[in-house]
């Protein structure tokens, strides 16, 4: 009797030494699964049963222990997202064969029907009849998340590359592509060489018009500066040294630290589009019947004109009348008349030079500003206009004299702006033509 009571003590000393060892472990359990990035399960590896779970396991889901049983129906299997179930079980299974960890990637639907990507490591443990599996699983949404969009931009980005090439190889446009790491610029047109190399050859300059290359400097400095979508029009020369007109598209890209690694940009030749907004340009500038400037845009030359120039400098605002226009179109016709009005053009056009502004303002009117003049070459050039236009237009037994009458002021002595100027040259054309018209008068305040 007594050696039983021995034994039953031996065995409850072992028991207690058993759980105290138990308890222990448990405790490093504990502690290793509160600090680690994840959580701890255990399951049966032949019922799928949950046996334990982490607390970290359960902050993971945002749910208690009873909450988390019960929505997975407290088996394993069902935790995995039922697409991937039947993969990821049969990757256990054949990992478990041939190797001591295995190790998975599954997705599993919360509370909240969002959906966790996580890793799944876990080791076969052996519990007398009962076959157990010690499960560690993480997290690894963000990680799934980066690889697809990783993965998406690399499509993007072979995509658009082959989009590029074949723009390349289908266009005449150019294509620039600057690295600023690498200090390297390459075109559609030729392979990437260093910034330095165009600047020590001055290869920009030579190619880009000088009057353009202020304007691109800017840009590029401000695309260099920050990051930037903008637009600039140039003309670059050609292999045989014609300028050729291009619009540029360019963006550059900075990075997190708002430093600029990147500039790209599409120049479009626009040549053919510039060369029909210039003839446009000219059509609606120009006077329809004589081709000289028209009223509104001879005033705007004149004006941007006195604006810059010397105070001290001479030039002269010279108003021109044709005499007995309206005898012309009562007695002669208005397609007479017309003729009369283009060879009074054309007249003036011969006297006046080509840097001289000249403008028709009214029916029979015209306005004409010399620059850089002195009052004796403005008077010999008047005279003479007076003596070219001055002749007979005859129809039938009708004969009508054409002359012109002629007022004159001086920027500097009768003015310095526009209004003012063509106001004085506009009473002195008076005179002219109280005076007996076909002569020219020089504006005098008396």
């Amino acid at each position: 009797m007594s050696e039983v009571h021995a034994d039953t003590a031996e065995l409850e000393r072992e028991l207690a030494a058993v759980r105290s060892e138990l308890e222990e472990v448990r405790g490093r359990l504990d502690l290793f699964s509160k600090y680690i990035p994840g959580g701890i399960f255990s399951y049966n590896a032949e019922t799928y049963k949950f046996d334990f779970i982490s607390p970290n396991m359960l902050k993971m889901f945002s749910c208690s222990e009873e909450e988390f049983r019960e929505r997975y129906y407290d088996s394993f299997n069902l935790l995995i997202l039922k697409e991937d179930r039947k993969n990821v079980l049969k990757s256990i299974e054949m990992q478990q064969n041939f190797e001591g960890f295995i190790q998975v990637a599954y997705r599993i639907k919360g509370a909240m029907d969002e959906v966790h990507s996580v890793g799944h490591i876990a080791t076969l443990v052996k519990n007398g009849d009962r076959e157990i599996f010690w499960v560690y699983i993480y997290d690894r949404t963000e990680e799934v998340t980066s690889i697809q969009a990783l993965r998406e931009l690399t499509s993007r980005f072979e995509k658009q590359s082959e989009l590029l090439r074949l723009i390349k190889e289908a266009t005449n446009d150019i294509i620039y592509d600057y690295s600023v790491i690498d200090d390297t610029l390459e075109t559609s047109k030729m392979p990437g060489r260093p910034m330095e190399e165009f600047a020590a050859r001055g290869v920009l300059g030579h190619l880009i018009h000088p009057d353009d290359m202020n304007i691109v400097s800017t840009k590029l400095k401000d695309a260099l500066e920050r990051e930037v979508k903008s637009t600039v029009e140039y003309r670059l020369a050609n292999a045989d040294g014609l300028y050729k007109w291009y619009r540029l598209n360019y963006a550059s890209f900075a990075d997190e630290f708002d430093k600029v690694y990147r500039v790209v940009g599409l120049a479009k030749d626009v040549s053919e589009e510039k060369r029909v907004q210039q003839e446009l340009k000219a059509q609606a500038e120009k006077d329809g019947m004589t081709g000289l400037l028209n009223k509104v845009t001879i005033r705007e030359a004149v004006e941007e004109y006195l604006r810059t120039c010397d105070i001290g400098s001479c030039h002269a605002m010279i108003m021109i009348d044709t005499d007995h226009f309206k005898e012309v179109n009562d007695n002669l016709g208005h397609a007479v008349g017309d003729e009369v009005i283009k060879e009074v053009a054309g007249s003036i056009r011969k006297i006046f030079r080509e840097t001289d502004f000249v403008g028709r303002v009214g029916g029979d009117e015209f306005l004409v500003f010399m620059k850089h003049t002195t009052p004796i070459i403005t008077e010999e050039r008047a005279a003479s206009l007076n003596e070219l236009v001055s002749r007979d237009y005859s129809s039938g037994s009708v004969t009508v004299h054409i002359s012109c009458s002629i007022g004159i002021s001086f920027f500097g002595r009768h003015g310095e702006d526009y209004d003012t100027l063509f106001a004085c040259a506009d009473e002195a054309l008076y005179k002219a033509k109280e005076g007996g018209r076909n002569r020219y008068v020089i504006y005098s305040r008396h």
